[in-house]
């Protein structure tokens, strides 16, 4: 795998929705346009992006209009994970057809299932695309957690990179340490981690902010990578602050409320999220403007 052309900031893309809850087309053309220009790549479907709420059709349909608009302009990283084995393996082919760089997968999810499960369907995944496969560790939502040692054995298995979500720096530092191939990418997911994880070695992230603040985000990675360390923990603060503003879990809502506010309309969320009040929308305006995120 090529790593160079995999490193950087990937936005966890927003679908942007209408209120009868279908992908809103013109809008994600739109933002997918936006994006292009500002970040180096797109981690599309994944918890941001609500691929767990959308139909296998609808799935499909965001990757073919993310390719339509990005293909080689920007990496796009696919993220197919399911409930089952056989949907994975659909999306993933289908990803495949239309172009997609690389698919992503969290560990099959809602079930509680034990470590050869988690062997046989990455495998049964890598054996079904000529396209790398990345794991999309994200513990608290699929209950299960990669360990150095599993994703070690699926690196030998063929897997050719990680997504980690969990949260944990000491977890994805023990992936760094434990997978010895070479080219094997690492992506970090979560800014709020950024910096001791390019520190350590990463290759980029996924980032939830880098939605509506991509050259924020942007900015954190590339005075990481060139060394200037004062102010790459500086401006990793301020994300760290800006990540309070957003609200617990998976604050799908706060980017369709706030991306309005630095231009982009995105529509509405899929039920059952629902948009934010107007107080809350105010809150967040306010917040926005005192961080100087946005123009108040």
């Amino acid at each position: 795998m090529d790593v160079k052309k995999f490193s950087g900031i990937y936005p966890a893309v927003i679908t942007p929705f209408t209120p009868e809850g279908e992908v809103d087309e013109a809008k994600l053309r739109a933002y997918i346009e936006y994006l292009i220009k500002e970040v180096d790549g797109l981690f599309v479907c994944g918890s941001y992006g609500s691929g767990p709420l959308m139909t296998m059709e609808q799935r499909k349909r965001v990757a073919e209009i993310t390719m339509e608009v990005a293909r080689g302009k920007v990496p796009v990283i696919l993220h197919v994970g399911c409930l089952d084995t056989t949907s994975t393996l659909e999306l993933a082919k289908h990803a495949e057809a239309h172009g997609v760089d690389a698919v992503a997968a969290v560990t099959p999810f809602y079930y509680k299932h034990i470590k050869s499960v988690i062997v046989e369907h990455y495998k049964a995944l890598i054996n079904a695309v000529k396209i790398p496969v990345i794991a999309y560790n994200n513990p608290k939502y699929s209950n299960f957690s990669i360990s150095g040692d599993l994703l070690a054995e699926l690196a030998d298995l063929g897997l050719q990179g990680v997504k980690d979500s969990s949260a944990d720096i000491a977890l994805f530092y023990e992936y760094m340490a434990k997978v010895t191939k070479p080219d094997f990418l690492f992506l970090i997911g979560s800014q709020t981690h950024l910096v001791p994880a390019v520190v350590g070695g990463a290759h980029g992230c996924v980032s939830g902010l880098s939605n509506a603040f991509p050259r924020f985000i942007k900015e954190i990675y590339q005075e990481c990578v060139a060394g200037n360390f004062a102010k790459a923990v500086a401006l990793q603060k301020k994300a760290n602050m800006l990540r309070t503003v957003t609200g617990e879990g998976i604050p799908v809502p706060f980017y369709h409320a706030a991306l309005p506010m630095v231009g982009i309309d995105v529509g509405v969320p899929k039920k059952p999220f629902l948009p934010l009040p107007e107080a809350e929308v105010e809150r967040i305006r306010k917040a926005l403007a005192e961080a100087k995120m946005i123009l108040s």
